[in-house]
């Protein structure tokens, strides 16, 4: 007997819950929990879901690219139904119009992108460097970021779908904005956010070290001065090292485990989101 597909995201105590964050620091909030509720329904292997909550994070903060190669790969994983694929861009676009207000947007060039605006990345170390923050390193950086997530995204199709392991593959990608040129320490709200999730459900030393290092970095990224922001960035450096180290360190072998596909039960810690 084959079992009716789930409704995409009918209304549940997750949607109500996040309408109010939009009035929140001027809505700043409101896409690092679209992203954990798109989480939370990977958890429950609902790719619709997922896909729906993801393009209302896009739609609303572009920041919340950060979570694609975690998105790209779950569909890959899940075998997401092709027609749900359209999800995503359909929602982006219709929260990107309804903000937008007619006003056009921006087109920013590679020559024009600078190495950082305050998040604590590495290259803002490389910035801080006497001699090198004056070189053309924006491609570069780029470069880098854009192979970095396509060895991530390959790695995380043979993902497990336990929640433990789901949570410590998103945790991984919120943190690789660490390689990425341009953006602000509000692109690291997310990563905040996944750290203490993984340290309360995982109450291990080394689960708090990561959360410290990494709510530690944010916060001197945001309330230090400039000079701190290197500073700030070798404390996130060090927490991605560390729990990419957990993380791969059980699959670095020649015949890496793959995981066949089964159907996992929703869990009550998440909020239900369809």
């Amino acid at each position: 007997m084959v079992r009716p597909a789930p409704p995409v995201a009918p209304p549940s105590a997750a949607t109500f819950a996040l309408l109010p964050l939009c009035v929140l620091a001027n809505g700043a909030l409101f896409w690092p929990a679209a992203c954990l509720v798109a989480i939370a329904a990977a958890v429950a292997q609902r790719p619709g879901a997922m896909l729906v909550w993801y393009g209302l994070a896009v739609g609303f903060d572009a920041n919340a690219l950060v979570l694609a190669p975690f998105v790209v790969a779950l569909c890959v994983r899940l075998r997401a139904p092709w027609p749900t694929l359209p999800l995503a861009p359909a929602c982006a676009l219709a929260m990107l119009l309804a903000r937008s207000q007619g006003v056009p947007l921006a087109i920013v060039l590679p020559q024009d992108v600078a190495l950082t605006r305050g998040a604590p990345t590495l290259w803002a170390i490389a910035q801080a460097l006497p001699g090198i923050g004056a070189l053309p390193l924006a491609g570069l950086a780029m470069a880098s970021a854009l192979g970095a997530a396509m060895a991530y995204t390959a790695w995380a199709t043979g993902l497990s779908l336990r929640r433990a392991d789901l949570l410590d593959a998103a945790l991984l990608g919120a943190m690789l904005p660490v390689l990425l040129p341009a953006i602000g320490p509000q692109a690291l709200l997310l990563a905040d956010a996944l750290a203490l999730i993984v340290a309360v459900l995982d109450p291990r030393a080394g689960r708090w070290r990561v959360a410290g290092l990494v709510v530690g970095g944010t916060t001197m990224a945001w309330l230090g001065r400039a000079d701190a922001t290197a500073l700030a960035a070798v404390a996130m450096l060090a927490a991605t090292l560390l729990h990419a180290r957990m993380v791969l360190k059980p699959a670095a072998n020649d015949n890496p485990r793959i995981v066949p596909l089964q159907r996992a039960k929703p869990l009550p810690s998440w909020p239900e989101t369809c």
